[in-house]
């Protein structure tokens, strides 16, 4: 991964080539989305919106053949680039990735032949069940299932493809830099009841916000996860620990959602620091 960082930061010519190379493979489009990242972080907006138009080529093309993901990604990645530039703070790049997620969610509206792929894949994934009268749940609940964590998922993957921009530019320029900024991104707690209250609303039905419900818990979800690793860190757990964390987000997510909302209010960091250990 270094090697990679390094190659494209030979210059624009070869930035343009990896953007390219990974771009047209649906696997590798995020690597695409965080070379955008990387370039607009260190050389600033110009040369990143050059290399960001040369990555939308293979993504227009992939949004073509019905794939508009990379497309999305790769300009939201850019956006939070620049948020994280001029402001320097991940809560306010996270709540920018929040309305990223909210417009990507209205999109949908624009993208009839997108939705009805969705209905396909379902309807034929679930037609032994219907058929045999097995199904708990109709097509159309799935379906909007689904569709609900539309927005939250280029939210999330957006983050994630700037982190790993940001994870590069450190590993070049400032070992330990992004380590240490992610560690200590805490919410204000003011964000995070507003984002509670939205996300309580949506549990009481009440629309839109019941389908918006996880695009507001990206960001308590990554102040959680914030948590988890400075902690691994501090207490020097190990990597079981953090294997542990992601494996509780793939199979019980509100509890790393809960911590992050725990640590906005109260502070964790502050209660490990050794004056206050007196108490455990």
């Amino acid at each position: 991964m270094r090697g990679l960082a390094e190659y494209v930061m030979l210059g624009r010519r070869q930035a343009v080539i990896i953007v390219l190379l990974c771009g047209f493979f649906p696997l590798l489009y995020f690597f695409s989305a965080a070379i955008v990242a990387l370039v607009t972080l260190r050389k600033g907006s110009s040369e990143g919106m050059l290399i960001l138009l040369w990555s939308l080529l293979p993504a227009g093309l992939l949004w073509a053949m019905g794939d508009p993901s990379p497309a999305f990604l790769t300009v939201g990645t850019f956006v939070l680039a620049q948020v994280l530039r001029q402001t320097m703070s991940w809560q306010l790049v996270i709540l920018s990735a929040i309305a990223f997620g909210l417009i990507t969610q209205f999109s949908l509206a624009l993208q009839p032949e997108y939705q009805a792929q969705i209905e396909a894949v379902v309807n034929d994934g679930l037609q032994a069940q219907l058929n045999e009268g097995n199904a708990q749940y109709t097509a159309q609940q799935i379906v909007d299932l689904l569709l609900s964590f539309y927005g939250a998922y280029h939210a999330f993957m957006s983050v994630i493809c700037l982190m790993i921009g940001r994870w590069w530019q450190a590993l070049l320029y400032n070992p330990g830099g992004f380590q240490q900024e992610f560690h200590h991104l805490r919410f204000d707690p003011r964000a995070m009841v507003f984002l509670l209250a939205l996300i309580l609303a949506g549990l009481l039905d009440i629309p839109p916000l019941e389908g918006w419900m996880p695009l507001f818990c990206v960001a308590p979800m990554f102040g959680g996860l914030a948590i988890a690793h400075y902690t691994v860190a501090a207490k020097k757990l190990g990597t079981p620990w953090l294997v542990m964390c992601y494996v509780t987000l793939l199979f019980v997510a509100p509890v790393i959602i809960l911590l992050g909302m725990t640590d906005s209010v109260l502070d964790l960091r502050k209660r490990m620091q050794p004056g206050n250990d007196k108490g455990e």
